[in-house]
């Protein structure tokens, strides 16, 4: 079976950080520690637009504590370019060659849905917890993140 390449969720952006662009990222607790530790400046991360993973390559990055880091865009040099990316889901791509299996698969999907209210959504599936006895789904909104069990 070849390679395939995924997206899977690393990070969240929660605010920005000064006047030059600087974000800040709190990681997943689920994140390897040495994916976190392969960040750099010559591989990108990603941030899903419009259901397709868009690549940024990062500036500068800079660990704070175990679960976060500074970090800059390219061409994201000032506080309100950068504003634009707070409270979005950060990105890594990964080489798979085992197939992923259960509500893993869905980790990436984009989706519509309707609410009780008949107000129409739209989304992506930006992580799967395989609770015991309790799988979810984390669905994430504008500016939101849900979880959904199965």
């Amino acid at each position: 079976m070849g390679m395939k390449e995924r997206f899977l969720p690393l990070a969240t952006v929660r605010k920005t950080f000064g006047k030059g662009g600087e974000l800040i990222l709190k990681f997943r607790p689920d994140v390897p520690q040495n994916i976190i530790d392969q960040l750099n400046k010559e591989e990108p991360v990603f941030i899903q637009l419009d259901g397709i993973p868009v690549p940024f390559f990062l500036t500068s990055i800079a660990f704070r504590g175990n679960d976060q880091a500074m970090v800059c865009f390219e061409n994201y040099l000032s506080e309100n370019l950068a504003a634009e990316w707070v409270g979005k889901t950060i990105l890594y791509k990964t080489r798979e060659e085992e197939p992923l299996s259960g509500g893993s698969l869905l980790v990436g999907y984009a989706f519509r849905a309707t609410t009780a209210g008949e107000e129409k959504r739209r989304g992506t599936v930006s992580g799967f917890f395989d609770y015991p006895g309790n799988p979810c789904l984390e669905l994430e909104f504008e500016g939101e993140t849900k979880l959904l069990p199965l």
